[in-house]
């Protein structure tokens, strides 16, 4: 039971997440800077909570260095990730954006099917197949995707992508690394690493001035942002990986189609509510 309860709550930090990035587009605040402020937040609250480890896993130096190089490579994913899908919010929708990050679950399923041998029912490979009819629905202006390289379509392709890498990594860690290197830990050196990044393109930029509302939606953002990721740790820890994946992306995608819907106001065409539908399906599937 505690499982479904870790995933109940990463799905509403997920949802209360994309609430704020589209508070952040909507009133033109500097994305980075909001970003920047998120990652020192989390990273100050990862390894405050990281101080309830009284005693450290029993690791040598060499055994150390995959999951730190591990955590400095999801930390240069997630900033960037987090980036293109704060625009794809304003761009394109809260749900279709969501929806689109939600079926890259297909990652995290293939890679445990592949690596850790996790085998796949004939429905889960029908959900596989899914994902791609799935993510050709929910695109808009497909011609013009096609014609313009920079189309606020291929944010959408962009999120499907590195949101699937960055979960699959979620998953080598605890499959991996979990008995080396505590969770709080790991997520404190991934945020770090991201703050770093933030820190490093405001410094080549010099854009340095915060305002008040910046450093705000940065904690407001930051605090789910980790807890989002440590609950969906402890729910892998208790529960199958498919299952946990699943369930949170399908509760997340409903949590974030409401939100756009009666708050943001958002509007779908035909195909993108086929791909809702499907989504959900996919999802489903893939448990």
């Amino acid at each position: 039971m505690s499982g479904w309860i870790f995933i109940l709550l990463s799905s509403l930090c997920s949802v209360l997440i994309v609430h704020f990035l589209k508070i952040i587009e909507h009133k033109k605040l500097d994305t980075i800077r909001v970003l920047t402020v998120n990652y020192l937040i989390a990273t100050v609250i990862a390894f405050l909570l990281s101080l309830r480890h009284s005693e450290l896993p029993d690791a040598d130096g060499n055994s150390m260095v995959l999951p730190v190089l591990l955590a400095v490579a999801v930390g240069v994913i997630f900033i960037v990730n987090f980036f293109i899908y704060s625009k794809s919010v304003f761009y394109n929708g809260v749900g279709i954006s969501v929806a689109a990050m939600r079926i890259s679950l297909i990652v995290p399923v293939l890679l445990s099917t592949v690596i850790y041998l996790e085998l796949l029912e004939f429905r889960q490979w029908m959900g596989v197949l899914l994902v791609f009819c799935t993510l050709f629905l929910l695109i808009p202006n497909k011609r013009k995707m096609m014609r313009e390289p920079f189309s606020a379509a291929w944010l959408l392709v962009l999120l499907f992508i590195l949101t699937g890498i960055g979960d699959a990594s979620l998953k080598i860690y605890e499959a991996e690394f979990s008995q080396v290197l505590v969770k709080e830990y790991f997520m404190g050196l991934v945020f770090l690493t991201a703050f770093f990044v933030g820190i490093t393109f405001l410094a080549l930029k010099k854009n340095w001035k915060f305002s008040r509302t910046e450093v705000l939606l940065g904690v407001g953002v930051g605090i789910p942002n980790l807890l989002a990721s440590i609950f969906l740790i402890e729910a892998l820890e208790r529960l199958n990986g498919a299952v946990v994946y699943s369930s949170a992306n399908v509760l997340t995608v409903f949590g974030g189609t409401i939100l756009g819907i009666y708050m943001w106001k958002d509007r779908f065409t035909k195909f993108q509510w086929a791909g809702l539908f499907l989504t959900v399906v996919t999802i489903i599937l893939l448990v």
